[in-house]
């Protein structure tokens, strides 16, 4: 758990102790918990002082129609020095983290730390091909340097969030009025994380887990494929223990999302935490042959 960065009485604290007692038993899980203990504060902490974004209204209404996220193509200034600080910062958690819970990725996130503070891993190439989502890239630069890839992904996915996050709010005001019904953010073209079921009406909306963007699509239509086919269209959900999340899938193009009932929209540093206490839903859908957004992006690159 956070040690001196938060207090007991926080959100993040509170929900990963009643995540922490429901998950009981379940492998890796608490280190899971511990892990993102630690460095959901760090991130909340972060300011990487990005620059403002010089898109206009009439500009974003051509992007969005055109299908293409607001960030696609532009130039994005960002401050290389504390995005690297913020990785160190990160790596470090994992590090202390690993020494209590897992030593190969204690020792993993040593190595990490050394090949930047080196200078072997160049922050600028690492980051500017994580907003892209080109894992590819990333993988080869730490196969190259004999680094854990799935390691240094996750390090530059989280380290991109407080910048993806402030140029969401640069960025979210000039979408509004314009529809968009796709399952990528509109802002950093990153798949949908999760949905929520909110208001009475049970609006729904689909979450970034990236930037935290939020975006309203309609309830009865796959958020992959448009189909709208309601014999295709079903949900799962734990056997004999329903609660307020389910796993929609479409039996046309078999993608699923995890969808949750939210009284208001979760908060962009709590979606990841709703994210893992959602993973029964991922087991569900996937050993049924269901693909998430994620997997989907993979099979098609």
């Amino acid at each position: 758990m956070p040690d001196g960065k938060i207090g007991a009485a926080d959100p993040l604290v509170q929900r990963l102790r009643a995540l922490a007692q429901e998950s009981a038993g379940l492998p890796d899980m608490g280190k899971t918990i511990q892990i993102y203990g630690a460095i959901i504060p760090i991130l909340m902490d972060a300011d990487l002082d990005v620059g403002q974004i010089p898109l206009q209204f009439e500009q974003a209404r051509t992007k969005l129609e055109a299908g293409q996220p607001l960030l696609q193509g532009l130039e994005l200034e960002l401050d290389i020095e504390a995005a690297r600080d913020l990785i160190m910062l990160l790596s470090a958690a994992l590090n202390k983290i690993g020494d209590q819970v897992d030593l190969s990725l204690s020792d993993s996130a040593h190595r990490i730390r050394s090949a930047i503070s080196e200078d072997r891993l160049d922050i600028g190439y690492l980051l500017s091909h994580a907003v892209g989502s080109d894992r590819g890239a990333v993988t080869s630069a730490a196969q190259a340097l004999q680094l854990d890839g799935n390691l240094l992904w996750m390090l530059a996915q989280n380290a991109l969030k407080p910048a993806l996050r402030a140029w969401c709010r640069q960025l979210a005001p000039l979408a509004e009025g314009i529809q968009w019904d796709k399952g990528f953010c509109f802002v950093c073209g990153a798949g949908a994380s999760l949905g929520e079921l909110r208001d009475d009406n049970q609006a729904r909306h689909l979450r970034c887990g990236q930037c935290g963007s939020d975006w309203r699509v309609g309830r009865l239509q796959c958020i992959y494929c448009g189909n709208e086919d309601h014999n295709t269209l079903s949900f799962l959900q734990p056997e004999g223990n329903p609660d307020n999340a389910r796993a929609e899938v479409c039996g046309k193009c078999n993608g699923y999302l995890k969808v949750i009932t939210a009284f208001a929209p979760t908060a962009s540093e709590m979606l990841a935490v709703e994210d893992l206490a959602t993973l029964h839903l991922d087991y569900i859908a996937q050993e049924k042959g269901f693909l998430s957004s994620e997997a989907r992006r993979t099979a098609s690159a």
